[in-house]
């Protein structure tokens, strides 16, 4: 039988190899989110979608120089967004807003052409040091359609402060906007609005007054012409509801108009009628009638939309047409 002394030096043997992990480990510091404004300025980042409401640009990962991403000229449809010129980097600042103790970076785009889309988005680094996406914060879409980006701000709450309006204003426009100040916080890895109004007030200045157009399908040969009409629709969507609404027609050579009009004034690039605006809130319809030379061929017909009184439009390339004129 072995001795109590021989029994102790055997249990002191064993302890002694136990791994030293068994011990809790040293919590590690959070990565270091603050990614100054010279190195944004140079860096790949991952941006997020633009609204598909608003002015166009690139997204996923964006190679930055100067701040900058230029984008190729681009043309669309009447009625499309149109595309930015560049993807600019407008405003920084830093905050902690997934509370781990250290700040994060906070970064307002812009995607303009004489106005346009801006963005809000959080970046940080992993463990690695590169720079991650937190996600989208705040940006212009539906009601929000401009940002003070001078006025980002990360509260003590970790909430992303922001000052956004109601309508942008370009170039000399000096149409009055609602501003007001919504909180955004990170909530299962996304960000919520958590504070401030959830609704902006209508603006008596503004309205989202849309027009849309099909072709213009003109018919068989009939005493040398061909006669045809084009539907056009209006629809009020959101904002002050005008009275009236004008139409202006510029039409190419040898398009004449056909039928029954409603008055109809000159115009220095063709003419214009006006006609009962839409109900709030819903649409209406109207068709009229054109007849062109049948040797005539292509062409299309631009329509463009002023509501009455005058009201600054919400979305301005929202309020022009083009009818593709076919022969069938």
């Amino acid at each position: 039988m072995e001795s109590p002394r021989v029994l102790f030096a055997a249990v002191a043997i064993v302890a002694a190899s136990l791994p030293l992990a068994m011990s809790p480990p040293a919590a590690q510091a959070a990565p270091d989110g603050h990614i100054p404004l010279s190195v944004l300025r140079e860096a790949t980042l991952e941006v997020p979608a633009w609204p598909a409401d608003d002015v166009r640009g690139p997204s996923g990962t964006l190679r930055f120089h100067l701040g900058e991403v230029p984008i190729e000229p681009r043309t669309v449809a009447a009625g499309e967004p149109p595309f930015g010129d560049a993807v600019t980097i407008l405003a920084v600042t830093y905050g902690d807003v997934d509370r781990d103790g250290a700040d994060e970076t906070i970064v307002v785009f812009g995607c303009l052409i004489e106005g346009g889309s801006k963005q809000i988005v959080a970046y940080d680094r992993d463990r690695t040091g590169q720079i991650v996406s937190l996600g989208q914060v705040a940006a212009t879409t539906g009601e929000v359609r401009d940002i003070r980006q001078a006025g980002v701000r990360v509260d003590d709450s970790g909430a992303v402060s922001v000052p956004v309006a109601d309508y942008q204003r370009c170039c000399a426009d000096a149409t009055p906007q609602t501003w007001q100040t919504r909180g955004y916080a990170r909530r299962h890895d996304r960000f919520v609005q958590v504070s401030g109004p959830p609704r902006m007030p209508e603006n008596p200045h503004i309205t989202d007054t849309t027009l849309t157009s099909g072709e213009l399908r003109l018919g068989p040969k009939k005493n040398g012409s061909r006669y045809g009409s084009v539907t056009v629709t209006i629809s009020h969507r959101r904002g002050a509801h005008p009275e009236k609404v004008t139409l202006l027609f510029a039409p190419p050579a040898g398009l004449r108009r056909s039928g029954d009009w409603p008055r109809v004034t000159s115009e220095p690039d063709g003419f214009s009628v006006t006609v009962a605006a839409p109900p709030a809130g819903g649409s209406s319809t109207h068709t009229f009638a054109f007849r062109r030379p049948a040797a005539a061929t292509g062409g299309e017909l631009s329509i463009d939309l002023a509501t009455v009184p005058e009201l600054s439009p919400v979305i301005p390339w929202a309020t022009t047409a083009t009818a593709p004129i076919t022969v069938g």
